[in-house]
């Protein structure tokens, strides 16, 4: 998922416009960074293409995103992300597998189907079921005022506590339930929904079963994602992402492109597919909590349309998304790191933690 610069490379700071209104800033870094100029795609084929921008004044780092569209055709319940894990075909309950790893790409091992599934905390695997901390994609949920529900299908004891936090607007929001199974089972499949009101266009959210012992049946088997929509309600689903193209190559040159191979798979049959690009630099004239510095991130740009049938590109008339004004991530609440396992650390050295609703990377 996102990947980062220096100490932490492009920590992705957006939100819808009401939680722009809602966070008060308790610092403003005295770097700002202008919007970036999208230029259209070059060099299409039927699965690649290369995204174009114009160099911003001062930027560190470019975070590239790539997207399909969809539009809800009815009022109802939309599924936003349907995700079952079938690519997972190794292991048993007996004698699981993995278990090696501290962290796993499920998307780029072809364990999920669907872009942007993490696993950490040493994951298991048996087939279509993960156990370990599950991190979902970045969704877009800003329809529907934020509001929207995930569906959990659990293989697990009866009794455990699954914990799922939300990092959307504002605080995380973190439920735990217990988990039901009929009577006459110890351990068994099991099926939870739970509604959430903090959906942005980049929320994620994990889940982790707390209280299994070592050794013990704690497994997610399906994660769904649903919103109320309206007709004509847009969603951006994100199929590709280069969350970490430096400014300046090894020899000084300005980087302004980036050339996407896209998995079929991710499509869902679309041929059009879009990009936008934001831009990021740290400021270390302002320290920021425990950093010496603050990441600041510019606007998003407008969105490209790329037509992988026709091979043409054209830059589209957009509703500017995410923030519009220039933030420090330092907003109000809690400052404090924590590792993916909940965990507060005071000097947080190399590693992956949460830092102010979002995923930072430490080098």
């Amino acid at each position: 998922m996102k990947q980062f610069f220096g100490l932490i490379v492009c920590l992705l700071l957006v939100a819808a416009p009401a939680f722009a209104q809602k966070a008060q800033v308790n610092r403003r870094a005295s770097t700002t960074l202008a919007r970036p100029t999208v230029l259209p795609a070059t060099n299409i084929t039927s699965s690649a293409f290369t995204a174009n921008w114009e160099p911003v004044d001062g930027a560190e780092a470019y975070c590239v995103f790539v997207y399909i569209k969809d539009v809800a055709p009815s009022d109802g319940e939309y599924t936003i992300v349907d995700e079952d894990f079938n690519g997972i075909d190794f292991g048993s309950l007996i004698e699981p597998g993995g278990g090696d790893e501290y962290g796993v790409n499920l998307s780029d091992m072809g364990y999920a189907f669907t872009y942007g599934w993490e696993a950490y905390a040493y994951p298991n695997f048996v087939p279509s079921m993960v156990a370990g901390l599950l991190y979902s994609p970045y969704l877009d949920l800003e329809n529907n005022g934020g509001n929207y529900r995930v569906h959990i299908t659990t293989y697990a004891n009866r009794d455990d506590q699954i914990r799922v936090e939300s990092h959307g607007s504002g605080e995380k929001q973190v439920v735990d339930y217990t988990v039901e199974i009929d009577d006459y089972q110890s351990t068994g499949v099991s099926t939870k929904t739970l509604e959430f009101d903090n959906g942005t266009r980049d929320l994620f959210f994990s889940v982790i079963n707390i209280t299994a012992p070592v050794g013990q049946a704690d497994y997610t088997d399906r994660v769904q994602v649903t919103q109320d929509l309206q007709a004509g309600d847009v969603v951006y689903t994100t199929v590709a992402s280069d969350e970490a193209v430096m400014a300046e190559d090894d020899w000084g040159n300005q980087v302004t492109s980036k050339r996407f191979t896209l998995n079929s798979g991710y499509l869902d049959g679309k041929t059009e597919v879009y990009y936008d690009v934001y831009a990021a630099v740290e400021d270390w004239s302002t320290p920021n909590g425990s950093l010496p510095y603050t990441l600041v991130t510019s606007p998003y740009s407008q969105k490209v349309l790329v037509n992988l049938t026709d091979r043409t590109s054209e830059v589209i008339d957009d509703t500017v998304s995410g923030i519009n004004d220039v933030k420090t991530t330092n907003l109000p609440g809690d400052d404090n790191y924590y590792d993916l396992t909940g965990r507060r650390v005071n000097n947080p050295a190399q590693g992956i933690y949460i830092h102010n609703g979002k995923k930072v990377v430490i080098k």
